[in-house]
Order: structure tokens, then sequence, then C-alpha cells
């Protein structure tokens, strides 16, 4: 890719981009943005974020990331899409500081200060504001590299979401954080259909999203039930796992977290589809077809198993996701 930009083979610099990018994976993503910084190629920075996004927890915890360099920090703390905590990234730039120092000072242990001056502008990335006050005051009481002052004003606009004095950090939540789509307008608190019960529904995007979790209607009469969920795309199984949905006498969903993110694609068809052992004690009398969240728009479909459930009423009320 050097020598092709070097001698302006524009056709060879993006064969050596798409060569690169089907190449990604979880264990060359930081190599891979390291170089695509260097030479300036922003279709491959984009697509190397948009994987460390996916695979954020593992990424921001892993080893990989502390040997990266002060630029390609930088590039992750940038970006919006990345669905952790923002105490996960500010714990990332701490070792990541830690880890620089220790390899220029062997046995060293490095000071709040020293932590502080390695990191340099890019302390001003993590988005404190953001935090809540809980997750706040369990970093803030741990350590100084935060001034008394900065911590003040921090904790003030927590509380008050006003800022009175100079503050360089970041106030707004990343795009990455979780949100929830809800295309169930109308509940009704009843039995819904005997089981073996299958309930299905196809859905499509019109961004790329990344799908966290499902929300399922509780139990009936006071009992919970056992439900096999399963994520597809076409016939290929995405996810899958038998979970208990409990009684709780709530219209409120239940949340069942996916094991790790699942990216899906605008456009593309995918299906939920949740195969119960027990009654269930809710069900969506009113479903919306058509749902916008944020900046992304659902479009929800029947899907030719179900039984009962299809776009304008039934059970999978909830989708968990994240923006890239």
């Amino acid at each position: 890719m050097y020598a092709a930009k070097k001698y302006m083979l524009p056709k060879l610099v993006r064969e050596c981009g798409k060569c690169l990018s089907d190449g990604l994976n979880v264990d060359n993503v930081i190599h891979v943005l390291e170089h695509s910084l260097h030479l300036d190629d922003q279709q491959l920075q984009r697509n190397c974020l948009k994987l460390i996004s996916a695979n954020a927890k593992a990424l921001l915890t892993g080893a990989e990331v502390l040997s990266a360099s002060r630029q390609v920090l930088e590039a992750i703390l940038e970006a919006e899409a990345i669905p952790v905590s923002e105490s996960v990234i500010y714990e990332t730039s701490i070792n990541w500081a830690k880890h620089h120092i220790q390899s220029t000072m062997p046995g060293e242990t490095p000071t709040d200060m020293q932590i502080r001056e390695a990191l340099g502008d890019l302390f001003y990335k993590i988005r404190f504001p953001s935090m809540k006050p809980t997750e706040f005051a369990e970093i803030s009481v741990r350590n100084n590299v935060l001034t008394a002052e900065e911590k003040e004003s921090i904790y003030y606009f927590l509380v008050t979401k006003k800022i009175v004095h100079p503050m360089r950090f970041p106030t707004e939540r990343r795009k990455g954080e979780e949100v929830w789509v809800d295309r169930a307008v109308n509940c009704i608190s009843t039995q819904w259909h005997t089981a073996p019960n299958v309930d299905a529904i196809n859905f499509t995007t019109d961004h790329d999203i990344l799908l966290t979790g499902i929300g399922l209607f509780t139990g009936y009469n006071g009992r919970g039930y056992d439900v096999d969920l399963e994520i597809l795309q076409s016939a290929d199984s995405l996810f899958r796992k038998r979970v208990t949905v409990p009684y709780t006498g709530d219209i409120e969903p239940f949340k069942i977290v996916l094991d790790e993110p699942i990216l899906i694609t605008d456009v593309v068809i995918y299906t939920v589809k949740a195969l119960s052992n027990d009654s269930i004690g809710h069900y969506g009398h009113v479903c919306q077809p058509v749902c916008v969240k944020e900046t992304v728009t659902f479009e929800f479909i029947r899907h030719a198993e179900s039984r009962s459930t299809n776009e304008t009423c039934g059970q999978i009320p909830r989708l968990y996701f994240c923006c890239l």
C-alpha cells in the first residue's frame, strides 16, 4: 500500500485496502489500525474501528492495546461507537500509560502524576462527565490522576448537568452506549398461547448496529419459563442459548444479554426466534412494523415459522443495541 501510494496507483491502493480489510481479526486489528493511520487510509481506519467496536470489551481489556502507539490510542478514545462503559475506556488508558512508563523504566511503580504526564492531552478525551455518579465515584476515590478541581467540576456536572468551571472533558455520551427499541405499543397482561410455542420475527435496519440483547415478556400465573432463544441470519445461527425468564408480574420485558454483541449489517434480514416451554404472561396487542430509535430505522417482518407473533402483535417486544 505504501508503494502504491508513493507511485500514485489508486486502483492498487484500493486492492491493498480491501485485502487488509478482508483479513482483519481481533488479533491483528490494532496492528493494522496503526498502519492505516500512518498511511492515512480512512476507509481502512473505519473498518478497523468498526471491528474494535464489535469486540470492544475483549480488545480494550486485552494485552494488544497496551503496546499500541499514542496515535492508535487517540483514534480509539475519539471513537463515538464504543459499546462499553466509560470506566472501561478509562482503565484502558491508565493501563496503557503504566505499560509505557514501565517499558522505559522497568521495575518502576508509576505514580498518578507520571500516569497523567504520560497520557498528556489524551486524558481529556476520556468522557468522565458521561459516567454514572457511582461509576465516577469508584474511579475518583482510588487515585489522584484527576485534580481536586477537576473532580469537583465533574461531580457538579453529574448532579446538575451544568458547567460552572471551564471543563476540557467531553460531556456527551458515546453513541455506542446501549439503547433499545420497543416495537410493542400496547401490551396486554394475559396468557399468551399454550406451550411449547415458537415466536419469531424477522427484522432489518438501515444502519449497521451491534445487537446486545433481546427483551422477552415474563412468565404467567406465578411461574417463569425456559426459552430456547436463537438469532439467525438466513440459515446461519449467530446465537443460541436456553435461558430462564422469571415471573415478575410486571409488563416490563426481561432482558436476555447476548454473550457477545452481534454485528447487524444494514438491509440484511435477521431473525429472532424464541421457543418457550411454558406460558407467557403478556403480549404486544399492538406492535409497530417500523420503529425508529436514535438514527436507526427497524423494519419488522413476519416469520414463516411463527405461530402467533408477527409484525403487528405478539412476543419479542424489545431489541437492545448500540449504534455504529
